[in-house]
Formats: structure tokens, C-alpha cells, sequence
């Protein structure tokens, strides 16, 4: 990738603090604390087979990371905002020719951050350089088949319009870039404006209203023929949400949403039944009945229920279910925390190493963290998730499936030991789309608080 693309997405990373410094005199009023904490990390990792080869023939590999990394704390009465940014140079011992720096920085939390007496700010940011063929956040499950770097960029914005107690407008635009140095992994682009209302008509019922527009822009790929390269669409998404309020602790959510995608390549004219992807225009129409409840003061969980129906161009149409069930919460004081999250209906993977369209999927993920000592801290998570892809031919499915699990351990104030163990496995109906990813981790990380302020005014 160029300096010149690094240097203008990186600029996405000083708006936060450019907007810190002009609102500032906005933010006087309250009281805020500041934290600055800086830490060094090694670690050791041995992975079973470093490029999620499918056949019997994996590389193994031991794989040092050493680098440093600083967390910036901002609390206030509002929100507590939290830039963290880490860097680690992973040394191969077997393929030396990966060597290479790794990059993570994300600001999370900056959200409700005043302006002026009606005007609230939104801000986020997550940048990510890295080899690590496995890639896992929130929107994002994607597999590699090499150790050539990436570069992921995710910026976004929003201005609040506050009119009421819980009455807003709202205006946001956020940008994602995907570089790959595998030129046979598709780099891809989005452009998201949005904007919507909330209006309360009484305690008990609102109503949202929220619209996007979605540019997509995909650079061609060299190796892997148009299996999984998508062509450059528009996508419209407008929601209309009505939510009433049973009590303070329960609410039921009842929305109905319009996806229309309009692809703008030469995939429009592309035969159906051709082998690779079948992309044709289409709209989807989704209606769903949510119900959240707050079961204790730590617990939260919520349910929900639906059906979706595809108008496709030119194949015929298709409709499911769509649906999710929900738990999280913390143990008392402080002992553990416990998600659950489990969903069926469709997806759209875009923006990721393989750009496999349209698909009816089903997943349950789940994690536990629980401390049984002062000290002693021990996590587990699961994972499983089939997915049904409906624009490939021919056919294909996939069934993911997979689980970790970590024990952290504070040798002293500042000292913390770890080991660590992850399983990850794919089973699909394609040549060459299997594969099964295990590792263990031994880490000790160093962390010193270099700075914390008082609450006081700024």
C-alpha cells in the first residue's frame, strides 16, 4: 500500500482529539478524569497450521511478539472514552520471510461527548495492520490462506440534534478501507452516510426512523477467478422501529426494514448458473418482534422473532426467519461476566478476504470470564456458525466452529502472566475451504499506570 493511502486514512485517528480540543469549553462543566497507562508485552505462540491449509501437509510454526502499547482514558459524567493503540513485531522461527510489525488501535466509548447545549458527538476508530491469517471483530469473520499483511481502516462520525429527553436527529458518515498485500485477496472500499430521528409521543411509546446509503467499490484480485469477487454496488437501508415501554425495565421493539442492493458491474449480465458468483439486484423485505428485559441490577437479556422475504432480479424469490436470543451480565461484586448470544437469518459477507454475497446463516457464540481469586482470572468462549451461501455456484456451505480459553495470572502490581489455547475449525462443501486452526499462548505483560488526574473540571 502507499504512504500516501497509510497517511490519509491514519488522519481518521487525529479527528477525536481535534474535536476533544474544540469542545473542551463545552465540556467544563463537568467533571472529568484522565488516565494514562502504558505496558510491554511478550509472548510465545505455536500454531499448528500457520495458512489454514486444507490438506495434511500443515506448516507449524513458533511465532515471538514483543512490542509496547498506551491506553488514553477520558471519564466523564457522560461517557468514558478509551483510545488504545498497541504495536507487536512477530518474529517466525521457521519462516522468518513473515516477519513483521502489527498494529491495533481502536477508540471506543467516545459517544455523547457535548458540543453545545443541544449538539452531542459521536466518534470512532479501529485500525488494524496485521499478517494474522484469522480475522475476528464485530462485523468482520474473515479467513486468509497466506501471511501477506493487511491494512483495515474503520472511521466513523455522528452528530446528535437533542430536542427532548429522548428525542434526537442524527447525521453520521463513516468510511472503511481494506488493502491487501495478497494480490490474490480483493481490496474493497465503503462509503456510509446515514442519518435519523427518534421521537418519544410519551413515556411509553417512540418511534426511529433510520435511512442509509452504502457506496461499495471493489479492486480486482489476481489467482482466485470471480469466485469470490464482488462486483461495485449501492445498497439502500431504511428502518422504521416503533418501541413501547412496559416498564422501566421492559420494552418491546416492533421494526420493519428495506434492503435494496443494485450491483454496477458487468456481473449484472453474467448468466445465472455460471460457475463463480451469481450477483443479481435485489430488495429485501424484513419484519421482526423484539422483547428486552432488565432481569436483575447485573443481568440483561432480550429475544426476538421474525421473517424476511428475497426479491431477487431474475431468480426466484425466497423467504426464512430471522431471529435472536440474547444474555449478558456481570457476576456480583465483580467476579465474572457471561454473554450469550444466539441468531438466525441472513447476512451479506462484504469487506472481507472471500466476498461470498448473500447467505442464510444460524450462530451461537457464547463467553465466560470468572476471577475465583484476588489474582486469578480465567476465560472460556464458543463458537459455532453455518452459514448457506445463495449467490455462489456452485452451491456452498460452510459450518464453522471453535472455542478458546485463557488464565491470567498478576505476579505483582504490574506483572501479569497468561497462557492461553484457541480451536478453530471450518468444514465446507468447496475444494480447498476446510481447514482447522489450533494455538497455544504464553504471555507476561508489564502495565503501569503512568498518569490518573482527580476527578475535577476541565
Amino acid at each position: 500500500m502507499s504512504n500516501l493511502t497509510i497517511l490519509k486514512h491514519t488522519m481518521f485517528m487525529l479527528v477525536p482529539l481535534l474535536c476533544v480540543t474544540l469542545s473542551g469549553r463545552h465540556l467544563c462543566a463537568e467533571a472529568a478524569e484522565f488516565q494514562w497507562k502504558a505496558r510491554v508485552s511478550a509472548s510465545e505462540e505455536y500454531v499448528k497450521n500457520t495458512n489454514l491449509e486444507s490438506d495434511q501437509d500443515k506448516d507449524d510454526d513458533w511465532i515471538t511478539l514483543v512490542g509496547p502499547g498506551l491506553t488514553c482514558t477520558l471519564k466523564t459524567e457522560a461517557t468514558e472514552a478509551r483510545l488504545d493503540y498497541d504495536v507487536r513485531y512477530a518474529a517466525y522461527a521457521q519462516n522468518d520471510a513473515n516477519d513483521t510489525f502489527r498494529h491495533f488501535l481502536t477508540l471506543t466509548g467516545f459517544n455523547g461527548i457535548p458540543i453545545s447545549e443541544h449538539l452531542t458527538l459521536d466518534l470512532d476508530e479501529s485500525l488494524q495492520i496485521s499478517e494474522e491469517p484469522i480475522e475476528l471483530s464485530q462485523d468482520v469473520i474473515s479467513e486468509r490462506r497466506s501471511r501477506e499483511r493487511y491494512y483495515r481502516n474503520t472511521a466513523g462520525g455522528r452528530i446528535n440534534y437533542l430536542f427532548g429527553e429522548r428525542d434526537f436527529l442524527y447525521a453520521g458518515f463513516d468510511h472503511m478501507l481494506l488493502e491487501n498485500d495478497d494480490p490474490s485477496v480483493q481490496d474493497s472500499q465503503r462509503y456510509r452516510p446515514m442519518a435519523g430521528i427518534t421521537y418519544w409521543f410519551d413515556i411509553r411509546n417512540g418511534l426511529s426512523l433510520d435511512y442509509s446509503f452504502t457506496r461499495a467499490e471493489f479492486d480486482e484480485s489476481e489467482g482466485r477467478g470471480a469466485f469470490d469477487e464482488s462486483e461495485d454496488f449501492d445498497q439502500h437501508v431504511a428502518r422504521a422501529t416503533y418501541t413501547h415501554r412496559f416498564s422501566p425495565r421492559t420494552q418491546a421493539d416492533l421494526s420493519y426494514t428495506y434492503d435494496s442492493l443494485d450491483y454496477q458491474g458487468i456481473q449484472k449480465e453474467r448468466i445465472i448458473g455460471e460457475e463463480g458468483l451469481n450477483q443479481e439486484d435485489y430488495v429485501v423485505h424484513t419484519t421482526s418482534l423484539g422483547l428486552s428485559r432488565q432481569l436483575t441490577e447485573q443481568f440483561s437479556g432480550s429475544i426476538s422473532g421474525g421473517y424476511y422475504v428475497w426479491n431477487r432480479e431474475q431468480s426466484d424469490d425466497t423467504s426464512g426467519f430471522i431471529g435472536s436470543a440474547s444474555l449478558d451480565g456481570t457476576f456480583p461484586f465483580e467476579k465474572g461476566a457471561l454473554t450469550f448470544n444466539s441468531s438466525a437469518g441472513y447476512r451479506q459477507q462484504f469487506f472481507e478476504a472471500e466476498n461470498l454475497g448473500f447467505s442464510k446463516y444460524r450462530r451461537v457464540y457464547a463467553t465466560l470470564s470468572y476471577r475465583p481469586l484476588e489474582k486469578l482470572t480465567t476465560s472460556v468462549s464458543g463458537l459455532y456458525q453455518r452459514d448457506d451461501y445463495q449467490e455462489t455456484y456452485p452451491d456452498r456451505k460452510d459450518s464453522t466452529w471453535g472455542g478458546s480459553g485463557t488464565v491470567r495470572y498478576r505476579l505483582s502490581e504490574w506483572l501479569f502472566a497468561s497462557v492461553g489455547f484457541t480451536y478453530r475449525e471450518r468444514d465446507s462443501s468447496v475444494d480447498d475451504g476446510d481447514y482447522q486452526d489450533s494455538r497455544v499462548t504464553f504471555s507476561l505483560d508489564l502495565e503501569k499506570t503512568l498518569y490518573e488526574s482527580k476527578p475535577r473540571s476541565i
